[in-house]
């Protein structure tokens, strides 16, 4: 197994692709601590896991916005393992979907906070809980997560693009710091694509723009055309958190550009054909 006497945090993984993640690292040996903000799914993630990989697996509820509860969550898996060896930031939440005008002004703080604190605030908290340890232990493999509208403009998700964004400047930025350091700190970015997870198919629509219906029905046809396939994607990631592993500040793609790129043109053609029969 590639993760024997590993051991790993993954932040956000309770669901979709930081659960996906974990079971990836328990299947190669590691022990893994998981956590969310919602105390019942964690219990219920950890006795599911439990079932196949007994203690190596672990949970507790944590706030990774909340810079006390990501360090209280921290302290209390290093004594439980004895060492965070990887660190997975994947904690995310999409927020309002939906054009930014749209958004009624008086939404636009509560969803900055609870999008910006989540996956920004959350990922740069994570970091710095567990970097002592790595610093102390002179090692660590640290993967966060981005996509979204980091790297190219995405519609109607521009406060989450936002975040993403700015985890993948931080990223970049602490990945050359950790080069100047002596320790054998690394850490890459995973971008996984578009993958179908209660993020892509449960959005929560800005008030009074489109409804659900509408929504989902243009949700899974780009998922169709452009969604990638979890179980690979997410094995991608094993490589980076390895002790073998060399590269440093890396985006890791958890798809295939040239697909991707056929899906896109597959997609756009249909949505013509489709906009010309509405015409006709």
């Amino acid at each position: 197994m590639k993760l024997q006497n590993e051991t790993a945090i993954v932040t956000g993984a309770t669901s979709g692709i930081g659960k996906k993640i974990a079971e990836h690292f328990l299947n190669e040996g590691c022990k893994v601590a998981i956590c969310s903000r919602n105390e019942e799914n964690v219990t219920n993630t950890v006795e599911e896991l439990k079932g196949k990989f007994g203690n190596a697996i672990v949970g507790f509820p944590c706030d990774v916005a909340d810079a006390s509860s990501v360090k209280s969550f921290v302290d209390t898996i290093a004594k439980t393992f004895g060492s965070i060896r990887i660190l997975v930031a994947n904690a995310g939440i999409a927020g309002l979907y939906g054009p930014f005008v749209k958004i009624p002004y008086d939404q636009l703080g509560q969803n900055m906070d609870l999008v910006l604190g989540t996956i920004l605030r959350g990922t740069l908290n994570s970091i710095a809980a567990v970097l002592p340890y790595m610093i102390q232990q002179k090692y660590g493999r640290i993967v966060t997560l981005s996509g979204g509208g980091a790297g190219r403009p995405l519609t109607h998700m521009t406060t989450y693009s936002a975040a993403k964004g700015g985890v993948l400047a931080f990223s970049k930025c602490l990945a050359l710091e950790l080069t100047e350091q002596s320790e054998d700190i690394k850490l890459n970015i995973f971008q996984p694509g578009m993958i179908r997870t209660g993020l892509t198919t449960k959005a929560a629509i800005v008030p009074g723009w489109m409804d659900a219906e509408n929504i989902q029905k243009e949700t899974d046809l780009v998922l169709q055309y452009l969604g990638g396939n979890i179980t690979e994607a997410t094995r991608k990631v094993i490589p980076f958190v390895l002790p073998s592993c060399k590269a440093n500040g890396k985006v890791i793609l958890g798809f295939s550009l040239l697909k991707l790129i056929r899906g896109a043109m597959k997609l756009k053609k249909l949505q013509k054909q489709s906009m010309k029969s509405l015409k006709d």
